[in-house]
Formats: structure tokens, C-alpha cells, sequence
């Protein structure tokens, strides 16, 4: 097939979608690190999603999903080919319904609105969300959680388009593990059916909520940018412990530091890049395994060219 020149492509995609080029993907991560995607998007509707994968097959372009950019460093050259886009970074209702315990939710809402919505219909078991950035569909595909919960205690069954652009459901029978979702590689989430249970006492999920939100604000370093917990906890160890015990408390490459407040999240002091938080975190697991031979696996996904 005839290649198509960018802006025939961007022509094309914008009947199915927000295009955005050359756009700095420090202004769509939390983390605030990453340099220019060529072309990012961001869909009309859920409909849309086969029609833009099919474009960028036509013209042999490569594809980066991404949800609210909670989750990722992307490097600082950027990413090449499209982004697409399957997230918000602020509160903009999406479709969720729901019908007595159960909810259907968009992939796109964030976990903010979700667990805001679920409140006001009475119900419970989504209170690990409280505080945690990012989409419902980057949550899954993580299992997202704390110490409270996790999306594989309530998810029913997703939604997703494969990469030939099917529309198929998968149960959560087999769908999870620590902090790790089994979707087919290229699939893209679009929704998910949630099940909650009804609260016997609204306000006191409220003040669970706000407990919750308000221990966060005092154990994590909220004031900076970062992408959360950076590494899983390996079996029979706490993250933060293993790297607090090593010394790295405070420890910084660059503008990229560990926290002094929680030694498993990295910040970013103002100026770091993504190659500082890159090898920051590969110092961190260099150190950990020299000292205790264990290897510490990244929650966060490296993404783009660095």
C-alpha cells in the first residue's frame, strides 16, 4: 500500500479522534519527564479505537497505548509512531453505569470519579482507589492496589479490542496476578464490569476514604512528581524497607531522588529527566541485589526512546 505522508495521517486520524503532534509527553505523566510523541490521540468514543489501530497498520505505523500516565516514564527523545491516548488527567465524566452492586465502567474514567460515583450510590469496595492517579484501564492493567485492595477483588470481567481489532471479553478467572493483568499482548481496555458490595454505612466509607487519603498525604511525597510505588514487593520483603536498610534513603542521580518520605517512591526534584529516574532505578536494583541477592522488579514501564 501507498505510504501515506504525516499529514494525510493526521488528516485522516482526526476524523476519530484529538490528534496532537510533536506534543511533550512530560505534560501527560505524572512523573513530568518525556520528550515529543510524533503523533498522539486521543479517541472520540470507543468506536473509534479499530479505525485508528487500522490507519496506523496501513502505513506500518507503531502503536504505544497508554491510559492517564500515572504509571510510565517516557523517555526523553519520545515516543516514535502513535500514542494512543486511553485516559484523562482530570475528572470529565465518562460512561459508568450502575445497576444495584454491579458497575460498568469506561476505561478512560479516572479512579477518582469512580470511586466518587459508587459513593453516591451506597456502595463499598473500591476504597483502595482513593488517592491513587491515573485511569480505571491502566489500573487494571497493573492490578493497581494497596494494602486495602486490588482491582482483581472486584473485577467481574473486561472489555477489549485485540490487535485485529475484535471486540472480546476475558472473566477474572485468569486475568490477574501481583500486580500484573494476562490481557493478550496489543490488547486495548475499553471498559470493565465491577463488582461492590452495598455499605451498611455510607458515612463510615467516607471517613475510610478520607482516613486513607489523609495517610497518603503524610506517608507519600505528594508534593513532587513521581509515578507512585516503583517497585513490586518481592516475596517475603517490603520494597521500601529493602531499599531504606540499604542506605538509599535520600539517594539521588540527577533531579531524580528517592524519597525521604517513602523509600519506594522516586521524585522528581524539579529538573530530572527520564534517563536520571532510569538510572536511578537501576542503581537502586543494582544495590539491593549486591547487598541481599534479591532482584527488584519495576512497577513503573519504561516507555519511548531514551
Amino acid at each position: 500500500m501507498e505510504q501515506m505522508c504525516s499529514n494525510d495521517i493526521v488528516q485522516e486520524l482526526s476524523h476519530h479522534g484529538r490528534v496532537y503532534t510533536n506534543i511533550p509527553m512530560s505534560k501527560l505523566t505524572t512523573f513530568k519527564v518525556g520528550g515529543p510523541a510524533d503523533i498522539l490521540i486521543e479517541p472520540y468514543h470507543n468506536d473509534t479505537i479499530p479505525s485508528i489501530v487500522t490507519i496506523a497498520k496501513q502505513v506500518e505505523m507503531p502503536v504505544t497505548v497508554i491510559g492517564g500516565g500515572s504509571n510510565i516514564v517516557v523517555g526523553d527523545k519520545g515516543i516514535r509512531g502513535l500514542v494512543l491516548r486511553i485516559g484523562s488527567s482530570d475528572d470529565t465524566p465518562v460512561a459508568i453505569i450502575i445497576q444495584g452492586n454491579i458497575v460498568t465502567v469506561d476505561a478512560r474514567s479516572t479512579k477518582k470519579f469512580f470511586v466518587n460515583q459508587a459513593l453516591e450510590h451506597g456502595l463499598e469496595g473500591m476504597e483502595f482507589m482513593a488517592g491513587i492517579p491515573g485511569c480505571i484501564g491502566g489500573g487494571i492493567v497493573m492490578n493497581a492496589g494497596t494494602t486495602v485492595g486490588t482491582f482483581s477483588d472486584i473485577i467481574s470481567h473486561i472489555t477489549f479490542y485485540d490487535v485485529d481489532g475484535t471486540l472480546q471479553t476475558i472473566g477474572n478467572e485468569t486475568l490477574f496476578s501481583y500486580r500484573k493483568s494476562m490481557i493478550p499482548d496489543g490488547a486495548i481496555i475499553i471498559s470493565a464490569e465491577c463488582k461492590l458490595n452495598h455499605a451498611r454505612n455510607v458515612e463510615d466509607i467516607k471517613k475510610t476514604i478520607k482516613e486513607i487519603l489523609i495517610e497518603r498525604k503524610n506517608k507519600h511525597p505528594l508534593d513532587y512528581p513521581s509515578a507512585g510505588s516503583v517497585f513490586k514487593n518481592p516475596d517475603g520483603h517490603l520494597s521500601w524497607k529493602l531499599i531504606n536498610d540499604a542506605g538509599l534513603r535520600g539517594y539521588g542521580i540527577g533531579g531524580a531522588k528517592v524519597s525521604q518520605l517513602h523509600t519506594n517512591f522516586i521524585i522528581n526534584t524539579g529538573k530530572a529527566t527520564a534517563l536520571d529516574i532510569k538510572h536511578l532505578v537501576e542503581f537502586i536494583q543494582e544495590t539491593i541485589f549486591k547487598l541481599y541477592a534479591i532482584h527488584l522488579e519495576p512497577e513503573i514501564r519504561f516507555i519511548g526512546e531514551f
